[in-house]
């Protein structure tokens, strides 16, 4: 994984992949028409492959924009922009265009904002991976910790280039890169103590416990077909056996973590050139200058200190002398090199340096001069393994003889326990080293030498003494645990080979036994054992000063040493101590959260975090804790700290929005709990409703990317909740052009198609209750809402919106919208006449002004032929659709809520009031009080009714100024409510007639027509529950104003018909109910006018 991840860039990793894959799909969408051939490509095969691994162009963003997320008020085609080759993204911007040094300047400065926060688009690639391609949670770990080092190093990269132009920006990028740093080592935790790592390493146990079982010995190894398991064999067993022993397991992981941080680094050095202290020439530390210049009779070296006359391996230390500069400085760099190598678990490569330089007498001391060291963890445990086996197969055809010899010709590990007594020596090994560290550490104190204190550092290391590693830890935290766990962890393997049992507790460990030869020395006297103890292992000393516990490690002693650990560091331990519920509740929550959002019950935040990189982390950390943890470690549904992760979750999802991630909120807001989810995706929908279509179906296609369109939290569900939060009370003020907005999210997928019907039904309601009849003749204009209704029917909706509206359980909107364009189609015939009319009527003005002479002009001259068809064509329109009898007036256009609301009758409106007279200059009502208003109008609606027949409820909706932000609130609005409740044996008759009441009285509200009303009301939304209620509405409302400019034309004409106010009045159709008093006022006036023409 590491390193496929290393061969790309982190650009590769950012909204170029992610963002494009949808790209693809939504272009095909729109090619296609469809989008279920979207959705096959989203989740199909190979071919969905193919096509998302494709030619895919670019996407970028617009000048001025502070991140790569696309603006959604852009087209998306104007961000696509290609060469002759196809795909190459234009790099120069709008208004960077030139070549000159400050449009290169600009061109960098957006760059640097570009790339802000690139790791979370890597973050979301990971997730996709574990998603669509199968890697498992516990491999994610290892590419989030990748990704960050990658972010790192390119912040790293830009700081270096940019330091002496932009020190402060350079500064903020090395924090950044810093912050990134520590959380790919809490990745890297998670990775070996929960992870693929842990995963790895019981694999790879029982890959040893089989090797174990298929070497057999008989009589206590005389017979048998194959050796002894080696000495390396039972520690790597004791090692990494979690039935046995899980204590010693769980140091095995910590210590692989620690180390493979350090082994990390060191790689990383190398390939940036920065690794100047591992690089040695060959022989370098061979002291051979230190030998030319005594051979040269030199006694001291520049500074005046005496040069070693013996050049034996103690010969300095010995002699109280040192080295040639050369060789000093040689050899301080090789003991520091030997450390950091050791530290990172590389005892081979260490043995490898020292024969290179040439050392080989240290090279054999680093093992005993048969291969021995610490327990091995991690991948150097699992490359040792390796080579036992491959030389297992080997040796397997072999006479046993012949294969003891090549063993102990070959390998020394193996031919130092011939004896039978390997773990001995190996505890001798390891005492000598302890005796020989402590040495050269108190040597060190008396001559201050830098690489004394190191070259001690390296031998306490092999042994596990902390008296002598701890002093190359100073100031590194990691080093310093690594100390303390890699002693504990020795203790506990060293007891498991040296005396077959597993410690309960370290306490109840013993001292080692004393190791000397079976033959007595001559003397019966030994200088060495007074002055240095009796050789054994472990000794007392060591046992003391070890931790006990991995508690003691962590709580006890590393608080000592570092009182102010960051965050991550308390990651870490919490991690290690298996306190995610303490970790989460005492920590993580504090430093992300605002203390507003902190101190709320509820799970749905909207404030900002207050780390990014801190909430980016514990997001997808306790994402993938629930799958690693057993039984979820509390993180799962119904756990302790599901809410929890649901808050978080939603915490980053507001951080992704507010910074215009858009392509990545569906990859976190999938695994919000269902409400939350369909919540949040829903005002996200609601943040892009001034987006234009081609970002809201490349929207869709991201979104399809993580969920379906049926099911609980789908497409599907998601948009309804939109549709219907965009009509609630909460969101009127926002007014009907919100609602048409949100209209669209519903008609990117053909799935959504009968959605998409019922919304617009519900829209063009509203809309239409606009078209009353003063609003129709008090300018030459179409009224506002007829506009919007014909560009909802005509441009937003798709061609198979009725189809599949019918096809899918919403076959009453079908028919409903069928009605309405029946009728837009009768006043495009009113409109087409009125073009015609006003043209012919500006040329007959023009003749009666050309008359000069005194007495009355000549007769008007006759209606052109092209103006009596246009008026005959509309007058037949209007009345065709009148005859019907079934315009909004049919059984087909109600649905279930109509049987359910039989005798339960509720009727809202919410308007803007606009004074009858006169205006301000803002066209609002001039120094009314909205309240007063609606006080007014529910005293003059209640006197329609009998006492208790209905309630009449009108409430200030806001107040004039408290919505500056949408023009349809800017003035002020009403809610008018009327509401009856009927008694259960009421019948059929008088449900109809209240029904028809309600509606007429609601109707003469909106027109200012009732007693003594001073205002009409230009209405933005109207519900009730029931759709017949709503459609008698409508009716009262459109029906006389169509009428009245059917009239109209009638007589414009002057052909003396009066076929419209005959329909009005003709008792079969029973229309003239819907016309107010001044309604049938002004139509009759129109007839007269008619009946004049005749006479």
């Amino acid at each position: 994984v590491v390193a496929a991840r290393r061969s790309g860039t982190m650009k590769s990793l950012r909204e170029g992949d992610f963002e494009r894959r949808a790209m693809v799909v939504a272009e095909s969408a729109v090619r296609d028409g469809t989008s279920s051939s979207m959705m096959q490509t989203m989740r199909g095969g190979d071919d969905a492959d193919d096509v998302l691994m494709g030619d895919v162009r670019d996407v970028v963003d617009v000048a001025g924009d502070d991140t790569r997320a696309l603006n959604p008020l852009v087209p998306v085609s104007s961000y696509v922009a290609s060469d002759g080759d196809g795909g190459e993204a234009f790099g120069a911007r709008k208004g960077l265009a030139g070549d000159g040094s400050a449009n290169a300047a600009a061109a960098s400065a957006a760059n640097d904002g570009d790339d802000a926060r690139a790791e979370e688009f890597a973050f979301a690639e990971v997730l996709a991976k574990v998603k669509t391609e199968g890697a498992s949670a516990g491999a994610a770990a290892a590419m989030f910790e990748d990704a960050c080092w990658l972010r790192a190093r390119e912040l790293r990269t830009r700081a270096e280039a940019r330091r002496r132009r932009a020190p402060s920006a350079a500064a903020k990028d090395v924090v950044e890169a810093e912050a990134l740093e520590r959380e790919a080592h809490s990745w890297s935790l998670i990775y070996h103590l929960l992870g693929d790592g842990a995963t790895v390493e019981r694999e790879s146990a029982g890959r040893e416990i089989e090797m174990l079982n298929a070497t057999p010995r008989e009589d206590g190894g005389a017979r048998g077909n194959f050796l002894p398991p080696p000495l390396r064999s039972r520690l790597r067993c004791a090692s990494r056996d979690e039935t046995r022993d899980p204590v010693t397991f769980r140091l095995n992981r910590i210590i692989a973590w620690l180390e493979s941080n350090a082994s990390s680094a060191l790689r990383r050095a190398e390939l940036d050139g920065t690794a100047f202290d591992g690089r040695f020439l060959r022989d370098e530390c061979a002291w051979r200058e230190t030998a030319d210049a005594l051979n040269s009779s030199a006694k001291c070296d520049p500074d005046g200190n005496p040069l070693s006359t013996s050049l034996d391996p103690d010969g300095p230390m010995r002699t109280n002398a040192v080295l040639h500069p050369s060789n000093a400085d040689a050899e301080e760099r090789l003991c520091k090199r030997l450390w950091k190598l050791i530290r990172a678990g590389n005892i081979r490569e260490a043995r490898d340096l020292c024969s290179k330089v040439g050392q080989h007498w240290r090279a054999a001391s680093l093992g005993g001069a048969a291969g021995w060291g610490p327990a091995p963890v991690g991948l150097v445990a699992d490359e040792e393994l390796e080579r036992d086996a491959r030389k297992l197969l080997a040796l397997r055809d072999m006479d046993t003889l012949a294969a003891q010899n090549e063993v102990d010709l070959n390998d020394d590990a193996c031919a130092a326990e011939c004896d039978g007594i390997g773990a001995n020596r190996r505890a001798l090994w390891k005492w000598t080293c302890m005796v020989a560290a402590r040495h050269i550490a108190k040597s060190a104190k008396l001559s201050q030498l830098p690489l004394a204190q190191h070259e001690a550092s390296v031998y306490g290391a092999l042994c596990g003494d902390l008296q002598t590693m701890l002093t190359a830890c100073e100031g590194d935290w990691e080093s310093t645990t690594w100390a303390y766990a890699r002693a504990l962890f020795d203790l506990r393997v060293d007891s498991v080979v040296n005396s077959g049992r597993v410690l309960s507790d370290v306490a109840d460990i013993e001292v080692g036994e004393v190791i000397c030869d079976e033959n007595e020395i001559e003397n019966g006297d030994d200088d060495a054992v007074k002055r240095l103890g009796q050789p054994r292992w472990p000794t007392l000393d060591v046992i003391n000063a070890t931790p006990k516990t991995v508690e003691e490690i962590l709580l006890v002693k590393l608080p000592e040493k570092f009182p102010d650990a960051d965050a991550h560091r308390t990651v870490q331990t919490h991690l290690i101590l298996g306190k995610t519920k303490d970790l989460v509740l005492d920590h993580l929550l504090q430093l992300i959260f605002p203390e507003e959002e902190l101190a709320s019950d509820g799970e749905r935040v909207s404030l900002r975090p207050l780390d990014a990189g801190l909430t980016r982390f514990t997001a997808h950390a306790l994402l993938f804790l629930e799958s690693l943890l057993a039984e979820g470690g509390g993180l799962s549904p119904g756990g302790e700290l599901y809410f929890h992760l649901n808050k978080v979750l939603n915490l980053y999802v507001v951080h992704l929005i507010a910074n215009k991630r858009y392509a990545l909120v569906p990859a976190y807001v999938v695994h919000l709990r269902h409400p939350l989810l369909i919540e949040t995706y829903a005002n996200f929908l609601d943040l892009l409703a001034p987006a234009v279509m081609s970002r809201k179906s490349l929207c869709f296609a991201e979104a399809s990317l993580w969920m379906d369109i049926e099911g609980l939290g789908g497409w599907r569900e998601i948009v309804t909740r939109s549709l219907s939060d965009s009509r609630s009370l909460d969101m009127v003020h926002r007014g009907p052009d919100y609602r048409r907005l949100m209209l669209q999210w519903s008609t990117v997928a053909v799935e959504t198609y009968p959605e998409a019907a019922t919304h617009a039904c519900l829209l063009v309601r509203q809309l239409m209750c606009q078209r009353t009849s003063i609003n129709v003749f008090s300018g030459d204009a179409q009224v506002d809402g007829e506009l919007r209704a014909r560009e909802i029917l005509v441009d937003e909706l798709p061609e198979g919106v009725p189809g599949q509206a019918r096809a899918n359980g919403a076959s009453e909107s079908a028919a409903e919208l069928g009605d309405w364009a029946r009728y837009l189609s009768a006043t495009e015939a009113i409109t087409a006449w009125k073009q015609i009319w006003s043209e012919n009527e500006s040329k007959r003005l023009d003749i009666m002004a050309q008359n000069t002479r005194p007495y009355p002009p000549d007769p008007l001259p006759a209606i052109d032929e092209d103006e009596l068809c246009a008026a005959q064509r509309a007058i037949d329109a209007v009345l065709t659709l009148v005859r019907t009898k079934n315009w909004l007036d049919d059984a087909a256009l109600c649905g279930a809520e109509d049987e359910m609301a039989q005798n339960n009758l509720l009727l809202r409106v919410v308007a803007i009031p606009v004074l009858k007279g006169f205006v301000d200059s803002n066209g609002g009502v001039r120094a009314s009080d909205v309240e007063q208003i609606a006080t007014d109008l529910e005293t003059l609606i209640s006197s329609k009714f009998e006492q208790g027949e209905v309630s009449v409820n009108a409430t200030r909706g806001i107040a004039r100024g408290e919505s500056p932000v949408h023009a349809e609130g800017e003035y002020g609005q009403v809610m008018v409510q009327i509401s009856a409740t009927l008694p259960d044996d009421t019948s059929v008759e008088d449900l109809a007639r209240v029904r028809q009441d309600v509606a007429l009285a609601m109707s003469d509200c909106a027109k200012g027509d009732l007693p003594g009303q001073e205002v009409t009301l230009d209405i933005q939304s109207v519900d009730g529950n029931s759709a017949a209620l709503v459609h008698a509405l409508c009716r009262a409302i459109c029906i006389p104003s169509i009428m009245m400019q059917a009239a109209q034309i009638e007589a414009a004409m002057r052909v003396g018909t009066t076929r419209v106010v005959e329909l009005t009045a003709d008792p079969e159709y029973g229309i003239f109910k819907y016309f107010s008093s001044t309604e049938l006022k002004w139509i009759l006036e129109l007839a007269r006018e008619s009946g004049l023409t005749l006479l």
